[in-house]
């Protein structure tokens, strides 16, 4: 262990296996490669065989055995942690093991491994039956209610281009549940005016989960402004000259101008967010100034399924939300599996926007049971 001054601690292994690191280089190649894993996967991968590493002092991966494996459960579940209890939460250890079994299943299969590691000892990578119903739960979400969230939003009050473009970031988040890290990197030629919707394509740099083309309508939440208020930051850029590649969200103006250095903590230039972090400031700031607590944007996402879930949808109708949602099935949105087919994107857009349509408009219009309607008239009478 090294420490460089103030508090800034950095851990290092006494001695650094070239043999483990070589293999390790292989491995998350293969999760690339293979499997299409994210940046961020191929992350979540390396911090679990750290964690192995920091339990087995660097040990030659060769050495993994059902000892090793037992124990190292053991060594997760004792292990101080930063968090309110002071250990790992059984869904943080679920997820260590997990990694880790994933990274030694395919080891075994390897060249210089096969024979020396076995499968069955890697079985021995598992939590409890009782800790593996728990972690199977997960953790609790904390989400805002609608009365939150309208005044959240509410609550900025209107002086500059900053305030209306934080007014319009909560907004979309809140109407399409995109992703921050989808939003912040929005184009203006992201946006179909004509269409109402929204094209979250990788392929022009929108950052989403696992590089997936998104198509996403505004999902109909029973008030209007959050879109309007989208909308008209959309058009303003327009009148200010933004063309098709400039962001939807930029960042305040701060930077070169026309011969001189630019800022100004009013307006906003041209240049994108270089990462969530100021977006996430947004919302924890609004939040303050609103007087309620933080709920970062992820949790909108889980409202707005939340509300869906109290209507009587069929079963196309929870699919075209998925899909909007970026979900590949249904139950990852809903928690339920069901015969939901194939859908077209176009075809998720078109459900998606009759949801809120007249009953004359929508001749596959979605009925509320006689709770979900006691749910919506109360919804509706709070932010009408």
């Amino acid at each position: 262990m090294s420490r460089f001054g103030g508090n800034l601690t950095i851990n290092i292994m006494p001695i650094t296996n070239h043999k483990n690191e070589q293999i390790k280089r292989g491995f998350y190649e293969h999760l690339k490669g293979a499997h299409g894993f994210a940046e961020s996967s191929v992350l979540a991968h390396a911090d679990a065989i750290w964690k192995w590493q920091s339990f087995s002092g660097d040990d030659d991966f060769s050495n993994f055995n059902k000892s090793k494996a037992v124990a190292f459960i053991e060594w997760l579940e004792k292990r101080p942690s930063q968090t309110q209890s002071g250990v790992l939460s059984v869904v943080s250890r679920a997820n260590y093991i997990r990694r880790v079994k994933k990274f030694f299943s395919w080891l075994s299969r390897e060249p210089g491994y096969k024979g020396k590691i076995l499968k069955n000892d890697v079985a021995y990578l598992r939590l409890s039956k009782r800790d593996a119903r728990t972690a199977r739960c997960g953790t609790t979400r904390r989400m805002p209610t609608f009365d939150e969230v309208k005044k959240i939003i509410e609550t900025i009050e209107i002086k500059n281009e900053i305030d209306r473009r934080d007014r319009a970031l909560i907004s979309i988040v809140l109407i399409t549940g995109m992703r921050i890290s989808a939003v912040v990197s929005l184009k203006m030629k992201s946006y179909d005016e004509r269409a109402r919707k929204i094209d979250q394509n990788p392929g022009d740099g929108v950052r989403t989960k696992n590089s997936k083309r998104i198509l996403t309508a505004f999902f109909p939440i029973g008030w209007a402004d959050p879109e309007r208020w989208f909308v008209e930051w959309y058009e303003h850029l327009k009148s200010k000259g933004f063309g098709p590649d400039d962001p939807i969200f930029p960042s305040t103006l701060n930077g070169l101008g026309e011969n001189k250095f630019e800022f100004s903590k009013d307006s906003v230039g041209k240049s994108f967010w270089c990462g969530t972090g100021s977006a996430r400031k947004i919302f924890e700031k609004r939040c303050r100034d609103a007087e309620v607590p933080y709920f970062h944007p992820h949790s909108f996402r889980h409202l707005i399924v939340s509300v869906l879930d109290k209507l009587t949808l069929t079963e196309e109708q929870k699919k075209a939300i998925s899909l909007n949602l970026g979900h590949a099935h249904v139950a990852t949105t809903f928690g339920a599996y069901g015969g939901y087919g194939s859908m077209s994107s176009d075809r998720a857009i078109e459900i998606v926007q009759k949801l809120g349509a007249a009953p004359d408009e929508n001749k596959n219009k979605m009925t509320l049971s006689r709770e979900g309607k006691t749910v919506l008239e109360a919804f509706l009478k709070r932010i009408l």
